[in-house]
């Protein structure tokens, strides 16, 4: 029963259910588009568990968003989800259920596979519909509170009520030129000019956030997750330029990490990570 571990990645796009074994090989998954109705998504989660609990007793959760230690959302700004216990959920069909941010599942995984960070302070960002963040600190999850490390949601000082995600996150950039992030990449990728010169803006914008960051966490390494870094050909250039430019005196190196599932299988080393540091 315990040979699979069933993992879920709730996304403000997407929520991606799967079975994971011992080696990350991903034995079963399928994604749904997250509804953005309360009563939809409480229904689709439901049953997607109760699929799920036929395989595995074990259920870790990511959530683009934070929840409390008791498993209730308290911060949800691309999901319909504020106030609802994720956990009290999902623990009618599992055993064992552990749930933590997305950016966090990514710093674990990170944590489980690539021992030498182990010794280093990594700044984790994951940018894709909106902007997460992690930080790890001699091999451990700077937590702090349920809120710790919310960069996506920090204020920008010359712009009522806008934060750094809704400045460049996946969903404000769709938004604002109408072209969706995947397809925005495709278009970059044929030599269409107006995407390359988006791509440029918003690389300048990542720049000065990373610069502000490093400041806040001074970290030896800055890993990137999500969907846009798939299109890190396009940005680099313009976040490399930037933080030159903008006077950080020591070098960062900022390392992206192409791929899917990752979110998935930092989740399966989730309940593992707790039992070694007991919630710290």
């Amino acid at each position: 029963m315990t040979s699979y571990k069933a993992c879920v990645d709730i996304g403000g796009t997407k929520t991606i259910f799967a079975l994971v074994d011992s080696r990350l090989r991903i034995k079963k998954s399928h994604y749904i588009p997250t509804p953005q109705n309360r009563l939809e998504f409480i229904e689709m989660f439901s049953k997607e568990l109760f699929r799920l609990s036929k395989f595995s007793n074990i259920l870790n959760i990511s959530i683009a968003g934070r929840v409390d230690k008791n498993g209730r959302v308290i911060l949800s700004h691309n999901l319909p989800l504020l106030g609802v216990n994720i956990a009290e959920k999902a623990e009618k069909f599992f055993r064992h259920v552990e749930i933590d941010n997305d950016a966090n599942c990514f710093a674990v995984y990170n944590l489980f596979k690539r021992p030498e960070i182990k010794k280093k302070s990594c700044l984790i960002i994951v940018w894709g519909t909106g902007i997460g963040g992690a930080f790890i600190d001699k091999g451990r999850l700077f937590r702090r509170g349920s809120l710790a490390t919310e960069i996506g949601h920090i204020k920008l000082f010359d712009r009522e009520k806008q934060d750094i995600e809704s400045l460049i996150g996946g969903k404000y950039v769709e938004a604002k030129y109408g072209i969706p992030g995947e397809k925005l990449e495709k278009l970059a990728s044929s030599g269409n000019e107006k995407a390359i010169e988006i791509f440029r803006t918003i690389s300048k914008e990542f720049g000065r956030f990373i610069v502000s960051m490093s400041y806040i966490f001074d970290p030896d390494m800055i890993i990137l997750g999500g969907s846009f870094v798939n299109s890190w050909k396009f940005i680099r250039m313009g976040v490399e330029n930037t933080v030159k430019k903008e006077g950080i005196k020591k070098t960062v190196m900022i390392r992206p990490v192409h791929g899917k599932f990752y979110v998935i299988k930092g989740c399966y080393f989730l309940d593992e990570y707790e039992r070694a540091y007991n919630k710290l």
